[in-house]
């Protein structure tokens, strides 16, 4: 990778990302329009079952989202990130002491150590992926990240995921690996390489640490608490 490609994706992607979020006007208008047509607003929220950073933002969006004419469209992924980082090990570790602070917020304590191996948890995308969005969706995403990262340092088995399903869905969980590689794609041609990554009315948010922001956005938008 060459020192500017590495530079842009480190540094300026993620200026630009803020740097676009300025234009509020067409974002109010289009949210409008949506209302008008009896239409709800949608947030997108890229993340991965193997990150705490995640867990925190599914599990925090699922809440204030709570009252609001807003789909949660969300979309796990297992491939992300810079190729090849040679900051990826410290990355790991910082995550882990990041969901540590993250979990405070909402008065949950993390209960592992050491990050997961994204191959383990890759299952719970292909099912999520392959879903519709909706209640039982949301809550079945938030369970089994409570259930990950805050409740337990069991190994992920994939029986007790599937028992968590059916008590969500009444029914067995499909999986859908290009499902995944399409949320993947889209996120990257979207911009943010990284995750968790929520994107509503034309902004990015990095959405570990800007859940307010976003509830803030959604109450500008006219997405406000029913």
């Amino acid at each position: 990778m060459s020192k500017f490609r590495d530079r842009a994706e480190r540094e300026i992607g993620p200026r630009l990302i803020v740097a676009a979020s300025t234009v509020t006007a067409p974002a109010r208008a289009a949210a409008a329009a949506r209302r008008a047509t009896g239409r709800s607003g949608r947030l997108e929220l890229y993340f991965g079952f193997d990150e705490p950073t995640s867990a925190f933002a599914v599990i925090d969006l699922a809440q204030r989202l709570q009252g609001r004419k807003v789909i949660f469209d969300l979309l796990p992924v297992v491939e992300r990130g810079i190729k090849d980082d040679p900051a990826l090990e410290r990355k790991l570790v910082y995550r882990i002491a990041d969901g540590r602070r993250l979990g405070r917020r909402i008065g949950m304590t993390l209960c592992r150590s050491e990050p997961i191996d994204p191959q383990q948890t890759a299952f719970l995308a292909s099912w999520v992926a392959a879903a519709p969005r909706g209640t039982a969706l949301t809550r079945f995403c938030a369970a089994a990240c409570r259930r990950i990262w805050f409740e337990s340092d069991e190994p992920i088995e994939q029986a007790r995921y599937v028992e968590l399903w059916r008590e969500c869905f009444g029914s067995a969980p499909v999986a859908d690996v290009e499902a995944v590689r399409a949320n993947e794609k889209k996120m990257a041609s979207r911009g943010p390489y990284e995750t968790p990554a929520a994107f509503i009315g034309g902004r990015w948010f990095f959405a570990q640490d800007r859940s307010a922001q976003i509830a803030d956005w959604l109450d500008e938008l006219g997405w406000t608490v029913q």
